[in-house]
């Protein structure tokens, strides 16, 4: 998915789609930038995979506090003794956001059947989990009054293209595609979600 959203990209130049040609600004913020890579370290974050029970998580700490834990994700699990897990999985976004001088991250995990895409937002001591493919499927649901593609699938008809938050007003635009080059073209839906309509990261 990733070399097709590149892919998408450099059509913008060409056949302008709007939403997919949207700059970084003061108040937008584009969370899913199709150039990142996940990244098990960053500027400011270390991880370790920590196995509890029959799980596997990649737990981050902050630099310089190698004891403070920020937050944890689930990435595998372990079936009579085997692992099944993510294959990429990390940071590829972080920035303090929500200007309260502590950073906000987006993390991206996947495989070759599923993804996710899950935004941490700092809320006083604390992190804040906001599943934002889960977040647009509800908002799917709510504009089109039936059930949303899966927007995590892999090959599937649909795709997340871009996902930008307007901190101005307070709102995430969330962009999906038709799975296919030349629909893309012509077709695109447009989800728009406030932070009451966010979904909440699964424990």
């Amino acid at each position: 998915m990733r070399r097709i959203r590149t892919v998408i990209r450099t059509l913008c130049i060409f056949v302008l789609l709007s939403s997919s040609c949207v700059a970084q600004t003061g108040d937008k913020t584009d969370l899913f930038p199709s150039n990142s890579k996940p990244q098990k370290n960053t500027s400011s974050l270390t991880s370790v995979e920590r196995r509890i029970g029959n799980n596997l998580f990649q737990v981050f700490y902050l630099r310089g506090r190698p004891k403070h834990e920020t937050f944890r994700v689930e990435i595998g699990f372990y079936d009579e003794g085997q692992l099944v897990s993510d294959w990429t999985y990390g940071v590829v976004f972080e920035k303090d956001i929500n200007r309260d001088s502590v950073r906000d991250y987006v993390w991206y995990g996947g495989d070759d059947t599923g993804q996710r895409l899950l935004w941490f937002i700092s809320k006083e001591d604390h992190f804040e989990c906001t599943d934002i493919f889960k977040s647009a499927e509800a908002a799917w649901g709510k504009k089109f009054g039936k059930a949303a593609p899966d927007l995590g699938e892999v090959g599937g008809n649909e795709m997340v293209d871009d996902v930008i938050w307007d901190r101005k007003a307070q709102l995430l635009s969330v962009s999906v595609v038709p799975n296919d080059l030349e629909e893309m073209k012509t077709h695109r839906v447009k989800l728009v979600i406030s932070p009451t309509e966010f979904e909440s990261c699964k424990r």
